[in-house]
Parts: structure tokens; sequence; C-alpha cells
């Protein structure tokens, strides 16, 4: 029997469209470092402060979108000027990015370099 210590939900997973509307070539990372409020938001209205073993702060969320954006070579994580990705996000992901984003992103927003919407809800 399987017992889950963390985190526990119906394992919902959300694609979002990510805008970046600079004219710079930005990575997830550079989302991440520029939206600490998603972090905060997610502790605050959640109550978690921790996912497994990883606290829930702006640090480990960093070093979730660097793990992603190593695992994948940067292909789908990394954003051409004024492109726009199609990214999914979900608390079975098991990771930081996974959880706080799958959540934090749904109601669309936007920071100086990029926007967000979401594009699918999935359960």
């Amino acid at each position: 029997m399987k017992i889950r210590t963390s985190f526990v939900s119906n394992s919902s997973s959300c694609s979002f469209i990510i805008t970046n509307t600079s004219k710079e070539v930005l990575t997830i990372v550079d989302f991440a470092k520029e939206n600490p409020q998603l972090v905060k938001d997610f502790v605050d209205q959640y109550n978690f402060s921790k996912i497994g073993i990883k606290e829930l702060n702006q640090e480990n969320l960093i070093e979730s979108a660097e793990n992603r954006l190593k695992s994948d070579k940067g292909q789908h994580y990394i954003f051409k000027p004024k492109q726009k990705r199609i990214l999914a996000f979900g608390d079975e992901d098991g990771d930081v990015i996974g959880n706080v984003f799958d959540y934090m992103l749904r109601d669309g927003g936007k920071s100086k370099n990029f926007k967000w919407k979401i594009s699918e809800m999935l359960r």
C-alpha cells in the first residue's frame, strides 16, 4: 500500500500558454525568478510549507525550474523573443514548480517579461 505524506490532491494537471513578451531569449528560470509572488501566494492560499521534503520558497522554485531546464536540454523551457510556449504543470510532477505553477498560473497574469493564461485543465 502506498501512503503519501505530502501534498495530496486529485492529481490535477494544467497546460498554460506562457509568452515571452520581451526582445530577449529567456527561460523558465527567468520566469520563476521574475514571479516570486507565485510561491508566496501558493503557501498563503493552500497552507502548505513543504512539498515532500522540499520547503516551498523562491529558492527551491528556482532550483526546480533549473532542474527542468537541464532535464530536457531546454527544448521546451527556452523562450525566444515574443515566443509562446504551451507547458504543462501538475502536482503529480513531484517537484516544487509543478505544484506551484499548476495552481497559481490558472487565473492568468503578467509580469515584466512574461504573460500567461490557462490553455487546458486535465484531471
